[in-house]
């Protein structure tokens, strides 16, 4: 099983070939790249120079022994105004191509997820725009030869985590069996399902490896989404890897704990990826 991390916390100190070199020399194997930054996902990017540049990318990490393995999308993915959702249809879209470049394979796209989820009838309402919203990037799937993994996500009632839309396994495995496409697959975030009581191990069971092909590997304390590194939080990592041992999962394991990084001073962050690599390893060898 490969290791990877996301990089959105370090991009507020360091260029992505900075980035690049840090992961390296840490040990890591691949590279989750964060499409949250304008700068990657604009209309600029549309320009030979940028597709160079993320060209540029690839090839470095490749001589460093790494590749870009996965990426998030620009979220949220909708919000009630329907030009500003199309418009960020199209940023996705502009993502998943340049994402292409860099060779990656899985981009994670949240759903649209703005109605109020308790609300009699919004569940289904939310199905439906989804299934749209999801249908119609498959053929840029098909095109930029990539797979959008749909996340679990949570949503926000009274100061309190609470169910959303994809929170519930059972729930996600309809939206992907649904749309039925090689394209879509699911991407389970454990601390999503913690902060709405879902059991990460349950979870992966019933995702089983043919859905489940990313992962968001972090910790929460169970009130906030914190986003931090194993074992700061309430998960339970035994049970976890367990579970992943137990379906014979296939993808790679992707750190997501822009919370562990987002507080230290930039002198610190490489020895911070030194220990993230190491937390890391150390999970992943329960799988082996």
């Amino acid at each position: 099983m490969l290791l990877s991390t996301s990089i959105s916390a370090m991009l507020r100190h360091y260029e992505c070939e900075e980035i690049i070199e840090m992961l390296s020399e840490a040990g890591f194997d691949a590279i989750d790249f964060s499409f949250f930054r304008e700068r990657f996902f604009d209309e600029s990017t549309d320009s030979e120079e940028f597709k160079t540049y993320f060209l540029t990318l690839k090839k470095l990490a490749e001589a460093k022994g790494m590749h870009f393995n996965q990426a998030h999308a620009p979220m949220p993915s909708g919000k009630e105004d329907e030009e500003w959702t199309e418009k960020r249809f199209w940023d996705i879209v502009r993502a998943m191509r340049n994402a292409s470049y860099l060779g990656i394979e899985t981009i994670v796209v949240h759903s649209i997820s703005y109605l109020r989820y308790v609300e009699p009838g919004n569940r289904e309402k939310a199905f439906e725009m989804n299934m749209d919203f999801f249908g119609r990037l498959i053929p840029y799937c098909e095109q930029y030869r990539i797979k959008v993994a749909i996340e679990n996500q949570y949503q926000t009632e009274s100061g309190v985590k609470s169910q959303n839309v994809t929170s519930r396994a059972e729930e996600l495995i309809r939206y992907v069996d649904t749309l039925n496409s090689k394209w879509i697959v699911a991407c389970l975030d454990i601390g999503h399902a913690c902060l709405v009581r879902e059991d990460p191990a349950t979870f992966i069971r019933k995702l089983g490896p043919l859905r489940l092909q990313a992962l968001h590997i972090h910790d929460v304390d169970g009130i906030e989404d914190q986003h931090t590194l194993p074992f700061y939080g309430i998960s339970n990592w035994d049970r976890i890897m367990q579970a992943i041992k137990e379906i014979g999962y296939t993808g790679d394991f992707t750190l997501e704990t822009p919370g562990f990084l987002k507080n230290l001073p930039k002198e610190l962050i490489p020895a911070a990826v030194n220990y993230m690599a190491a937390v890391g390893r150390y999970l992943i060898e329960k799988t082996e």
